[in-house]
């Protein structure tokens, strides 16, 4: 806990959250509520959340499972015995809300879909986590945060081509994943107000589709009568390439060329340096003007009010002064444009790897990177809360071991340490 904090509760204590999660979306879900002080309590079969062994550096326990599970307490059960039926009935009368991302079928046979839960306790706020929504054909269908940028347009916006023409994904972040999960979160918290005035419990629905779609809203802006010049692009040019059988990476040529503004060819956008690269972020049109004097060049996009951006010529202007750019950044170092934009007030950062932020004296001045005790022995560095609450936060605690918390969460909802010994035999709980 950083000097300055004090230890405290955190606002969602004496919220309980059960979290049927697995991979990204559920798990960051439940860890965004732990961060504010819920008690997430993440129930995994047997074999644990699948996460816990893609990139695997111990029996169990992943890379990519400890970012995600941060704070959680894991309670281990075999819902396919009815006593471990009957530990879970249990936890869904004690808990206040439900995030589950399973399949509807997984959901209906191991009894933690809506209605089956709903009938425990009514007034629970249950976050259903599908892939293409609760709605339409597509309801059933499984899917992953890669495959729905495929499906909602991503990829093909992103315009990324590998050396050997094939088209390449957004493999950062599992960004639909995650804004998914902050959807999960804020669907748990707004409930929750519902039912305050209310007294009522209810289902509330997100999908990976839904927050694909929210993420791209800057594009899908359909103005009646006046289509962008990428929806003009869409129904009048592209046709045409694929009767003439062009390839994918001649169709992304083409594309990009009309769902990229021209403008941000020069001002919005990332340059290869002399040694690097650096990001230019001159958004503002003032900051623009600065950065054609620091070039000493002329741009009456910029500077006339009255120009007329859309003509050939203007398009062209465009062009030729985005191959100048390229071919000044080009001349020197990441530094020297680093520290001469920034003294002329323009908007820039360096290109860096992430591995670095773990070391960053902002990041780590914020605590957006945090050190934690494993249960393995190992201090980890991991994300720290993206929200910081005056009144204190939660003490910080690494992820669980597969079912490290299951006797703890049993004795709290009744069960006495005969009945958990009970239970251990039967294989029910781990």
């Amino acid at each position: 806990m950083p000097a300055d904090q004090v230890a405290m509760d955190g606002p969602l204590h004496g919220i309980r959250v059960l979290e049927f999660g697995s991979f990204v979306a559920g798990p960051w879900a439940g860890q965004l509520l732990a961060d504010m002080g819920a008690d997430v309590i993440k129930i995994e079969p047997p074999a644990g959340d699948p996460w816990r062994h893609a990139s695997a550096f111990a029996k169990n326990e992943s890379r990519v499972f400890i970012p995600l599970n941060r704070g959680v307490r894991s309670i281990c059960l075999d819902l396919k015995q009815d006593s471990a039926r009957a530990a879970l009935r249990m936890l869904i009368e004690s808990a206040d809300g439900i995030i589950s991302n399973n399949r509807l079928d997984t959901a209906v046979k191991l009894g933690i879909d809506y209605a089956s839960v709903a009938k425990i306790n009514p007034k629970l706020i249950y976050v259903d986590i599908t892939a293409y929504g609760s709605k339409g054909h597509m309801a059933d269908m499984p899917g992953f945060d890669l495959i729905v940028q495929g499906y909602t347009g991503a990829v093909a916006s992103e315009g990324k081509i590998t050396k050997s023409g094939q088209p390449e994904v957004v493999w950062s972040s599992s960004y639909i994943d995650f804004s998914t999960g902050y959807a999960a979160a804020n669907g748990i918290l707004a409930g929750i107000i519902g039912r305050s005035k209310t007294g009522k419990g209810q289902l509330v629905s997100t999908s990976l589709l839904a927050n694909a779609i929210a993420m791209q809203t800057l594009r899908i802006a359909d103005v009646e009568g006046i289509p962008a010049p990428a929806k003009q692009w869409f129904e009048n040019i592209r046709p045409d390439l694929i009767k003439k059988g062009a390839n994918y990476e001649e169709i992304q040529e083409s594309y990009q060329m009309a769902v990229r503004p021209v403008i941000y060819r020069c001002y919005y956008r990332a340059y290869k340096t002399l040694d690097g690269g650096i990001t230019l972020g001159t958004l503002a049109v003032h900051a623009r003007a600065r950065l054609l004097d620091v070039f000493d060049l002329k741009d009456p996009r910029v500077t006339d009010p009255n120009y007329d951006d859309s003509t050939s010529e203007a398009v062209q202007l465009g062009l030729d002064l985005a191959d100048k750019f390229e071919a000044i950044f080009a001349s020197k170092s990441t530094q020297h444009w680093f520290t001469e934009l920034r003294s002329h007030d323009i908007p820039c950062e360096p290109i860096r790897f992430v591995e670095e932020m773990v070391d960053d004296a902002q990041v780590l001045a914020n605590d957006y990177v945090v050190e934690l005790n494993h249960h393995t022995g190992h201090k980890i560095r991991t994300s720290g809360p993206i929200l910081t609450f005056g009144a204190g936060m939660p003490e910080l605690k690494s992820s669980p071991s597969l079912g490290q918390h299951t006797d703890e969460i049993l004795a709290d909802i009744g069960f006495t340490d005969g009945e958990i010994s009970e239970l251990r035999g039967q294989g029910s709980v781990n």
